[in-house]
């Protein structure tokens, strides 16, 4: 009895058992998180991870991208969170929004540069910003209720400092910095409302709600007008349309161009004239010499011969595409040429009879030249 296939398969088997062995003895089961990159709203909302929040905690929010009154129509009780420039809101919409917060508002934004940001119609309105300027700083944002300090549950707010008129300084009921060397937050009282200053937005925007001490954060700078009203999240102002703002900026362009294309049509239309220039008397051309000569051999016998060689040509040209044409004469060759090009055979019989008069000869001539012309 052959035993070498049985030991072979045991082999076999011995192999696999000690793989699978390996393999069970060194696998570790490990959950693994990747941080991809951000897709759809999450590459341009910067509120959108704190829209979601918010509604989970049945705290009405939304994020717009516009000031339009009929969306975001601001009632006393609201907050409205400004994630954009201040310098792009105009008069209208400055004088509205400073008018709310003065009648139970709640307002959350960034100055940016104080220098720039008190002469924008926001801050001329809000008469809250103190020009002068104050240097960069960074603090630690502590939460008295979290005790894990690990490096994940660290922020910081920092940026260049603001600071505050007289007036809304003494109305300032929480702040991180003083009035001396500027803030990085101050939440001042406006009338029946409130102002939010913050250095940076950064603390409310994408993975920074992630940190428990931020979010403890948020909820303290949201915390004035929390639960009377709705939540409107700006995270951008929509533009005017491109054909505005060409027309507004970019008009000295367009009159640059304008001369320029004006320029380029006056140096070309000096070309413009009469498609050929009439003939030098003491020359002729080329057509004129075949006219000539064309009317010479007419006037020299009447034609006949420039009709004999058109005919000539004719049934060479015949014979070449046609040879069973070569033996054909008088009517049964007329009878074959009006079958080839379509025409009546009385009208080709009479092309080939030498013309009488100039009419005639033309009319023969145009009939042999629709004949020529057939393949």
């Amino acid at each position: 009895m052959n035993r070498k296939p049985y030991y072979a398969t045991l082999l076999v088997l011995g192999v696999l058992l000690l793989l699978v062995g390996g393999f069970l003895a060194t696998f570790e089961h490990r959950e693994v998180t990747e941080t991809v990159a951000a897709k759809g709203a999450a590459r341009y909302n910067r509120f959108l991870a704190l829209e979601l929040t918010l509604q989970r905690l049945n705290v009405p929010a939304i994020a717009l991208t516009t000031l339009d009154p009929q969306k975001i129509p601001l009632r006393p009780g609201d907050t409205l969170v400004l994630g954009d420039d201040a310098a792009r809101i105009d008069t209208e919409d400055a004088i509205r929004i400073a008018a709310w917060v003065r009648g139970g508002g709640h307002l959350l934004l960034s100055p940016g540069f104080t220098e720039t940001a008190v002469h924008t119609p926001l801050f001329e309105a809000l008469q809250l910003l103190d020009p002068r300027a104050a240097a960069y700083a960074c603090s630690a944002i502590h939460a008295a209720d979290v005790a894990d300090e690990s490096y994940t549950n660290k922020a910081e707010l920092c940026g260049r400092r603001f600071r505050l008129t007289p007036a809304a300084i003494a109305t300032v009921d929480a702040a991180i910095g003083d009035a001396q060397d500027g803030y990085l937050f101050a939440r001042t009282r406006l009338g029946k409302g409130a102002v939010s200053l913050l250095v940076n937005l950064n603390a409310l925007s994408r993975n920074a709600l992630k940190q428990t001490t931020a979010q403890r954060f948020d909820w303290r700078l949201l915390a004035p007008n929390m639960g009377r009203g709705e939540i409107y999240l700006v995270y951008a102002l929509d533009g005017i349309s491109f054909l505005k703002m060409l027309l507004r900026d970019g008009w000295p362009a367009l009159l640059a161009l304008t001369l320029l294309l004006a320029g380029w049509m006056a140096m070309r239309s000096a070309r413009l004239g009469p498609l050929m220039p009439a003939p030098v008397m003491h020359r002729r051309a080329l057509l004129e010499h075949v006219q000539a000569a064309g009317e010479f051999l007419y006037r020299r016998d009447g034609g006949r011969s420039l009709h004999d060689l058109a005919c000539h040509t004719v049934l060479a040209r015949l014979r070449r595409r046609d040879p069973a044409c070569a033996m054909l004469n008088g009517d049964a060759l007329y009878t074959r040429l009006a079958e080839r090009s379509d025409l009546d055979a009385e009208q080709i019989a009479q092309a080939f009879q030498s013309p009488a008069n100039a009419q005639a000869f033309r009319a023969c001539i145009i009939t042999l030249a629709r004949l020529r012309s057939r393949p």
